[in-house]
């Protein structure tokens, strides 16, 4: 029986994968293209629906957003609804930057809590910039000149260069598209580090960050191997339990860099928003360091969660009240 489920689970997962493949190919791209922006925005959330509606990902999407929210039926379904969309909607934004359709040099960029990080612009010190797995089009303003000088260099992992299953196909497709729109839409000196292919990818950033001008950017709440050194676990989000990599705090220790938390969204008007954190000059213990800037990662996710791509968890709840999350 176990053997069965599991052959179940991973057809279903095929499925649903080359169904992602098929709307972003065949309509998202052409909408993004063709459509006014509304239209195209619109157009892949209704074709998300079908995923919405399905036992996995949707009722598995809406049972943990009911869990993790504790709104009623109706409200979980449109957050779960919402988040299964995400993807199609940064796909969309995406595509039509890199067709000329969207001019962010256009775009309003609204900075929040931004005085010392200005200052830290204008001295031109190196700093690390640590931001978590938001939506796709508001992390592409945090690489606009203006928001991180000089040359920016993001720390990522490379997109599959081998397929072997449909989920490598939509994910070379989809985040390929990101990564490619992010070194390109604004023209700008740009680098990427890819820690799963590149051995030297530590010793770029250190060198990076010894020299003045220079902007690291890292997701910190990137999903990391179990048993791995520099790493440790703790609650986040809708998790008991998620394990993290120390290499930003270690960096930032080790090259004497700040490291400033950044938490961006769009708002329905189209504006961005860049909510930034105090620099952190000096990390004396890595991981109280990384617990402050996860805090205020998983605060982001409880405040707008279909703006988070990642799985966000159904073992622990949002407290809108006390904006915090609890164990159920």
């Amino acid at each position: 029986m176990r053997g069965l489920r599991s052959v179940l689970a991973g057809l279903n997962s095929h499925i649903t994968e080359s169904f992602r493949i098929l709307v972003m190919q065949a309509f998202l791209a052409p909408a993004a293209y063709l459509l006014p922006s509304s239209w195209a925005f619109g157009a892949a959330k209704a074709l998300a629906l079908p995923l919405a509606v399905l036992p996995s990902p949707g009722l598995t999407a809406y049972r943990r957003m009911r869990r993790a929210f504790g709104q009623g039926r109706w409200r979980s379904f449109q957050l779960a609804w919402g988040w299964i969309a995400r993807p199609f909607q940064d796909f969309v934004m995406h595509k039509r930057v890199l067709y000329g359709r969207e001019n962010i040099f256009g775009w309003r960029i609204e900075e929040k809590n931004a005085d010392e990080v200005r200052k830290l612009r204008e001295s031109g010190q190196s700093f690390i910039l640590a931001t978590g797995h938001f939506e796709r089009a508001a992390l592409l303003a945090i690489a606009s000149p203006c928001i991180t000088p000089g040359n920016l260099i993001q720390v990522t992992h490379a997109p599959p260069k081998q397929v072997h299953r449909p989920y490598d196909l939509r994910l070379r497709l989809q985040f390929g598209t990101f990564l490619k729109t992010l070194s390109t839409a604004w023209r700008r000196p740009f680098e990427f580090a890819y820690t799963n292919t590149d051995q030297s990818a530590a010793r770029l950033l250190y060198e990076r960050l010894k020299l003045p001008g220079n902007v690291v950017s890292i997701s910190l709440d990137a999903p990391w191997p179990a048993r791995s050194s520099g790493s440790y676990c703790r609650p986040f989000a809708g998790k008991r339990e998620r394990r993290f990599s120390t290499g930003a705090t270690q960096l930032a220790k080790l090259t004497q860099s700040p490291v400033v938390s950044c938490v961006c969204w769009r708002e329905d008007d189209g504006s961005v928003v860049l909510e930034w954190g105090s620099p952190i000059h000096h990390v004396e213990n890595e991981i109280d360091t990384m617990n402050t800037l996860i805090d205020t990662l998983e605060a982001a996710i409880g405040q707008r969660p279909t703006q988070y791509v990642l799985e966000i968890g159904g073992e622990r709840r949002w407290n809108a009240a006390l904006g915090r999350w609890e164990n159920l």
